[in-house]
């Protein structure tokens, strides 16, 4: 990428990263968007751990006391409202912008900075898929392996399953969105719906289906919570669905080398003409 990087604010056009006299590749540049939603990310876990940390056994063993409620149904709702309006206003973002873009044409240093801020957000699912399939599950097995449950919404449920579940679909699908009207070359309408994203939302939307199919087990089947418990099982399936996430990075790292071959032939050209 060294003559893409190099050619990248004469070509670049428009966008924040040459404003800002990065590069699209620079770590404030085209990778920026990875640290700020990144950050948002971990800020929301920390809320969340320090949250059951302080209330848990508090407001969270009596599902029908006033103090469940006032800590954990509000806590349950507030997710649940708050990632609608994000999706709401990030999609309808993604489409409305990327409509405009549709037939323009793209430099290439700016076709560079629009993967990385692909990957940038495919790191932050990646954090997100990381948070719920690792952090909080040992945190839930824990609980109820002591806990009896009497509702679906235990204090380590709600974080688990109604934020970092639903995000992690939220970030896969607006990731392909983002290359839907961004990078057409890789993702575009006349490319077909691609087997990377096919197989890394069908991850995250399996986790969300699991987890009905987890509590209908652990309700009317095995009350204890033990890792190997059958209705666990479908759990394994998501992880191999989430290798979709590097077919993603092989297609846009393909793409990056022709990208890579373009530019230096463009530049081989002139110098062509000269010596002819």
């Amino acid at each position: 990428m060294a003559v893409v990087q190099k050619r990248a604010v004469a070509e670049y056009r428009g966008g924040p990263a040459t404003l800002a006299g990065y590069g699209p590749t620079d770590w404030l540049g085209g990778w920026r968007p990875l640290w700020y939603s990144c950050g948002i990310i971990l800020a929301c876990n920390l809320f969340l751990w320090i949250w059951d940390y302080n209330f848990e056994y508090y407001a969270g063993l009596n599902s029908n006391s006033r103090e469940f409620t006032l800590y954990y149904r509000t806590l349950f709702w507030g997710e649940l409202i708050s990632l609608g309006i994000f999706t709401g206003l990030w999609y309808g973002w993604l489409v409305r912008t990327g409509r405009e873009l549709l037939g323009e044409k793209i430099e290439h240093a700016e076709e560079v900075r629009r993967i990385a801020v692909m990957w940038s957000i495919i790191g932050a699912t990646s954090l997100s898929l990381w948070i719920e399939a690792s952090f909080w599950p040992n945190w839930d097995g824990a609980w109820h392996q002591t806990m009896v449950r009497d509702t679906a919404l235990t204090p380590t449920h709600i974080p688990m399953f109604y934020f970092f579940f639903p995000l992690s679909a939220i970030l896969a699908l607006g990731t392909y969105l983002y290359g839907r009207f961004r990078v057409p070359a890789l993702y575009g309408a006349d490319k077909g719906f691609p087997w990377s994203f096919t197989l890394l939302i069908a991850a995250c939307v399996l986790e969300c289906v699991q987890v009905a199919f987890n509590e209908w087990g652990h309700s009317l089947w095995i009350a204890e919570e033990f890792f190997a418990a059958p209705f666990h099982w479908p759990f394994v399936t998501y992880g191999w669905l989430a290798g979709g996430m590097f077919a993603f990075w092989g297609e846009t790292i393909f793409r990056l080398y022709e990208i890579e071959k373009a530019a230096e032939q463009e530049q081989s050209q002139p110098m062509a003409e000269v010596s002819g």
